[in-house]
C-alpha cells in the first residue's frame, strides 16, 4: 500500500514539489485510466493552478522586500544625515569645517525621503555620485560607512523594485485563489487517487502488477517524511 504521507506539514514549495513528482508517477503508471482518468486531469490541472498561486505569493514577499528596503533607506539617510549634524554641534571639534562641506553637500542634493520611490531612488544616485567626489572628506569625518551602506540598501530597492515592477506586469491581469485553497483541492484530489490505488493493490491478482507504483510513491512519501523529522515537522 501507499504510506501516508504528512502534507500539511509542507511547505508550500514542498507541497507543490511532492504533488508534482506524485502526479508524474500516477501519469507514468496510468492506473485505471477510464476510473481514475479525471482525477489524474484534476490533479494536473490543479498543479498549474497551484504554481501561478505561488508565482503571485512570490510576488507579494518581493513586494513587501522592496517596501521594507525603502523604509530601510530612508532609515540610512537620516543616520548619515544626524551623524553629520552632531558634529556640527560642536565647532571646537576638529573635523567641525570638514563636517561642513559635507552637509552642505548633502543639503544641496535635498532630502529624498520626501519624494516618490523612483525620484527617490535618483536623488540617493546623485548624492552618492556627489560625496564620492568627496571621498577624503567622508572619510575624515568617518561617515564612509554610513555612506556606503545607503548607497548599497539604494542599490538594493532599485533592483528590487524593477523585480516587482516585471512581477506585476505579468501577474497583473491573473485572478487566483489562493495557494491555501488550492492545496485543500489538491490534498484531497491526492487521496481519492491513493485510496483507489490502495484498494486495488490490496487485492492479491492485483498486487504484482501494483508493486512498482506502490514502491515509487512510497520512495517519495519517504523523502518528505524525511524532510520533515529532520526539522522537527512531523507530528
Amino acid at each position: 500500500m501507499i504510506n501516508k504521507n504528512n502534507s500539511n506539514n509542507l511547505r508550500n514549495a514542498e507541497h507543490f514539489q511532492f504533488n508534482s513528482s506524485a502526479c508524474d508517477i500516477f501519469v507514468k503508471y496510468n492506473i485505471d485510466p477510464e476510473n481514475l482518468g479525471p482525477l489524474y486531469i484534476d490533479l494536473a490541472n490543479y498543479m498549474k493552478a497551484e504554481e501561478l498561486a505561488l508565482a503571485i505569493e512570490k510576488g507579494n514577499e518581493k513586494i513587501r522586500g522592496k517596501n521594507e528596503m525603502d523604509s530601510y533607506r530612508d532609515k540610512l539617510h537620516s543616520k548619515l544625515f544626524n551623524y553629520v549634524k552632531s558634529i556640527l554641534y560642536d565647532e571646537k571639534d576638529p573635523r567641525f569645517d570638514t563636517a561642513q562641506r559635507v552637509m552642505k553637500v548633502i543639503k544641496e542634493v535635498g532630502n529624498p525621503t520626501r519624494l516618490a520611490e523612483n525620484a527617490e531612488s535618483a536623488m540617493l544616485t546623485t548624492l552618492g555620485n556627489k560625496l564620492e567626489a568627496h571621498r577624503s572628506e567622508v572619510e575624515a569625518i568617518g561617515a564612509q560607512d554610513a555612506v556606503d551602506a545607503l548607497m548599497e540598501a539604494n542599490r538594493q530597492f532599485i533592483a528590487l523594485e524593477k523585480e516587482c515592477r516585471e512581477i506585476t506586469t505579468t501577474l497583473q491581469t491573473v485572478n487566483s485563489p489562493s495557494v491555501s485553497a488550492i492545496r485543500k483541492q489538491i490534498d484531497t484530489v491526492y487521496r481519492s487517487i491513493v485510496r483507489a490505488i490502495n484498494g486495488y493493490a490490496d487485492l492479491p491478482s492485483k498486487k504484482e502488477a501494483y508493486k512498482d507504483v506502490v514502491a515509487e510513491m512510497n520512495t517519495l512519501v519517504a523523502k518528505y517524511e524525511n524532510l520533515l523529522s529532520g526539522r522537527g515537522g512531523k507530528k
